[in-house]
């Protein structure tokens, strides 16, 4: 297990951090944990930019899934739980299949997943805001 922790000042240091790790997940599992605006969608459209991806990443808070074409190396699935207040099983079915396949993906709201749907191989970012007004982004690799 690898830990990293970084500190960011500003949503434009937040998402140039995302820009920066962006290849380190190519292919990965990445569960994001944290508060209502604490930037977790603002990493993510840092990280889509640092992959390549030129469309505009908005979290799908109402759809629960968005695919975002990496060119030449996938996909990209957002997958944002803030509104899954219990899983149906055909919601499970497609987590399981997602989080098992090659595919890179995203999960905001990852707290409201039942522990035993996360992979053992994935990267956990775990977003804090200080009384400072910064953020502190802690990163472990597990697995």
């Amino acid at each position: 297990m690898r830990k990293s922790i970084f500190k960011t000042t500003s949503s434009i240091q937040t998402e140039r951090l995302g820009e920066r790790l962006a290849r380190k997940f190519l292919g990965k599992k990445v569960f994001l944990f944290g508060d209502l605006g604490v930037g977790k969608t603002t990493f993510l459209r840092g990280l889509a930019r640092g992959l390549g991806i030129p469309s505009k990443i908005k979290s799908p808070t109402f759809v629960g899934e968005h695919i975002h074409e990496i060119p030449k190396k996938g996909n990209l699935i957002h997958l944002d739980l803030y509104r899954a207040e219990s899983l149906e099983i055909e919601k499970i079915e497609r987590l399981r299949e997602l989080f098992s396949g090659s595919e890179t993906v995203v999960t905001e709201w990852s707290e409201r997943l039942p522990k035993k749907l996360l992979p053992k191989k994935r990267v956990e970012l775990r977003f804090r805001e200080l009384k400072s007004g910064k953020r502190r982004i802690s990163l472990r690799e597990l697995g």
